[in-house]
């Protein structure tokens, strides 16, 4: 592990980044932006849709980039140019422009967080693939650790602006890791992705592929709503302030930072599929208990179970694609796989305000999330029965 530490810690910081203060610090500053700009729960879950619409469109350009151009100078404009356009967001008080200018941050962050996943696993070994995958993964949680304290700091401070001076803090942050993290990836300046030969028909009608996506799709739908609906909803049903929600939020970030790495080492042992069931075991028991009128130590148990499991589902996924379609192939199947990840993430936030918006009430769309966690339990185990394999090799 030793000569890769470099480009582990600068992957770190690109996802911290890119999806840590980029996507994931949205769910706490949420609560706050919608009463100051007046909006519905589903006007506020459009603007969460809106970023992973622009996700979604930034896989498409993904793979073509990534193999164009250098990886450090790839990942070094599209972070600036995330934060710049974070930075807008803040200018406005329409939903509509918030929303547009979001979608250009999912846009950035789908290039970086492919381009950075993509190279880390050809560069690092694929004995300890997992491990390093798991602990780059992990960087959400830390930006979710601090931005559970960052908001309530801030809300005590800048009362007028609190949600904003948040977001700025968050853009100041992608700036600095974007120059910081240039080191790391330079020492492997001179890695680029060889050239895809094969037709996507190719792959997309094998098991294999179909059985990652499944995986993938359930988790885009479930977490996209978990990370961005929480807040509201724990100060929803329990009446709690933003400094305790705050407080659940960091705690849910902590336990998520040893998400990636203790999966990933048990898939470096056991397989994917296998540490899969476990997961989606929490997963499930996470979500259920945010979708019954328990006692508000159920709050413990969500973020606790939630956290401990969320991040290592995108590196055991990044795993068996770099496992069952090799090392050259893994940023278009990686990309492929995620498009589909994107399309029902995109859906998520939307769906869940439309029906908090009717039912005045998460319980029910947290009961479907916890029931697509619980089926994809017994998909992985029924999966983990066979033999990974794929008819895609290396040419």
């Amino acid at each position: 592990m030793k000569p890769y530490i470099k480009s582990i810690i600068a992957s770190f910081l690109v996802i911290l980044a890119c999806l840590g203060f980029g996507r994931f610090s949205f769910g706490m500053v949420l609560p706050n932006l919608q009463e100051s700009l007046f909006l519905s729960s589903s006007q506020v879950g459009f603007i969460g849709t809106a970023n992973f619409i622009g996700y979604f469109i930034g896989i498409f350009f993904a793979n073509f980039l990534y193999r164009k151009f250098s990886t450090h100078r790839l990942i070094f404009t599209t972070i600036l140019l995330q934060a710049f356009s974070m930075f807008l967001m803040t200018l406005t008080n329409d939903y509509r422009l918030v929303s547009f200018f979001y979608s250009f941050s999912g846009f950035f962050s789908a290039i970086s967080n492919i381009a950075i996943m993509a190279y880390i696993s050809n560069v690092i070994p694929k004995n300890i693939r997992g491990k390093a995958l798991g602990i780059i993964v992990s960087a959400s949680g830390l930006a979710i650790v601090l931005s559970g304290q960052i908001v309530p700091f801030t809300q005590d401070i800048v009362k007028d602006v609190p949600w904003e001076t948040a977001w700025i803090i968050f853009c100041l942050i992608l700036v600095f890791v974007a120059f910081i993290s240039q080191p790391g990836i330079k020492k492997h300046a001179a890695h680029n992705i060889s050239d895809i030969t094969f037709k996507t028909k190719e792959f997309i009608t094998t098991t294999s592929f179909w059985k990652i996506a499944f995986v993938y799709i359930v988790f885009g739908f479930t977490y996209s709503i978990y990370v961005t609906f929480f807040v509201s909803a724990v100060m929803q049903k329990y009446e709690l302030s933003t400094h305790i929600s705050g407080n659940f939020w960091t705690l849910l970030g902590f336990m998520s930072i040893f998400s990636g790495f203790l999966f990933g080492t048990l898939a470096d042992k056991i397989g994917a599929y296998k540490t899969l069931i476990f997961v989606f075991a929490l997963q499930t028991i996470a979500h259920g208990s945010l979708a019954f009128s328990l006692p508000s130590f159920s709050i413990w148990i969500s973020v606790i179970l939630f956290g401990i499991s969320v991040w290592s589902i995108p590196s055991l996924v990044t795993l068996l694609c770099s496992i069952e379609f090799h090392g050259s192939k893994t940023a278009k199947v990686f990309s492929l796989v995620t498009i589909l990840f994107a399309v029902f993430q995109a859906f998520g936030p939307f769906v869940a305000g439309v029906v908090q918006d009717i039912t005045k009430d998460y319980s029910d769309i947290f009961m479907i999330t916890s029931l697509l966690a619980l089926i994809t339990v017994f998909i992985s185990f029924i999966f983990s029965k066979d033999k990974i394999s794929s008819k895609i090799t290396q040419k």
